[in-house]
C-alpha cells in the first residue's frame, strides 16, 4: 500500500467513526477533481457539483454500511460516475415524458380548435397578432412608434406626420422604413 492509500484508509476509518472533520478533509481533497470528472458526463458545472455533493452526502449517511475494497479515490470516482449515468438516464426519461406531454397538449389543442367555428379561430389569431404587434410597437423608440401609429392608424401622409411632429419628411421616411423592416423580420413577411 502506498502513502496515499494508507492516508485514504486511515481517513476512511476515522470517517466511519463519525468524525465529520475527516469527511471534510476527504471532501476538500477530491471535490474539485470529482466536479471536473462529472462535468465531462453532464456538461453543466452546476449539475456536476450537485452530483458530487450528493455523492458525499450519501457516503456520509451510509458510512458505516459501506464496504470499500479499493481506495476511497476509486470508490468515490466510481460513485460519481454511476450517479452521473443515473442523472443522464433520468434526464432522458424526463425529456421523453416532456415531449410526450407536449405532443398530447398539441393534439388536444388541435381537437379543441376543430370544435371552434372558423370565426372564433380567426378572432383568436387576430388577437394573437394584435398582442404581438403591440409588443413590437412598445419596443420601438418613442418617435418611431408615433410615426408608425400616425401613418397606419391615423392614415396621415408622410408630409402630415412631419408637420404634426415638427420633423423632416426624410426623418419620417427613414423611421417608417426601419419600423416596417423590423415588422417584416418579426412577422416573417419577406
Amino acid at each position: 500500500m502506498g502513502y496515499s492509500e494508507n492516508l485514504d484508509h486511515e481517513l476512511l476509518r476515522l470517517v466511519k467513526n463519525n468524525d465529520e472533520e475527516f469527511l471534510k478533509v476527504l471532501f476538500k481533497l477530491y471535490y474539485s477533481r470529482l466536479c471536473s470528472y462529472a462535468t465531462t458526463f453532464v456538461k453543466v458545472r452546476d449539475i456536476a457539483e450537485e452530483i458530487v455533493q450528493e455523492t458525499f452526502i450519501k457516503f456520509w449517511e451510509n458510512r458505516t454500511a459501506i464496504q470499500i475494497d479499493q481506495s476511497f479515490k476509486s470508490y468515490v470516482f466510481r460513485s460519481v460516475h454511476n450517479n452521473c449515468i443515473n442523472y443522464l438516464k433520468k434526464s432522458e426519461v424526463l425529456r421523453r415524458q416532456s415531449k410526450q406531454m407536449a405532443d398530447e397538449i398539441i393534439y388536444h389543442n388541435e381537437v379543441a380548435l376543430r370544435n371552434f367555428s372558423p370565426g372564433i379561430i380567426d378572432n383568436l389569431i387576430s388577437e394573437e397578432l394584435e398582442i404581438k404587434l403591440n409588443s413590437v410597437l412598445n419596443d420601438l423608440p418613442l418617435q418611431a412608434r408615433k410615426i408608425f401609429m400616425l401613418s397606419r392608424f391615423e392614415q396621415l401622409s408622410y408630409n402630415e406626420i412631419a408637420d404634426t411632429l415638427k420633423i423632416s419628411v426624410n426623418t419620417v421616411k427613414t423611421q417608417m422604413k426601419r419600423t416596417l423592416s423590423k415588422l417584416r423580420e418579426i412577422f416573417d413577411l419577406r
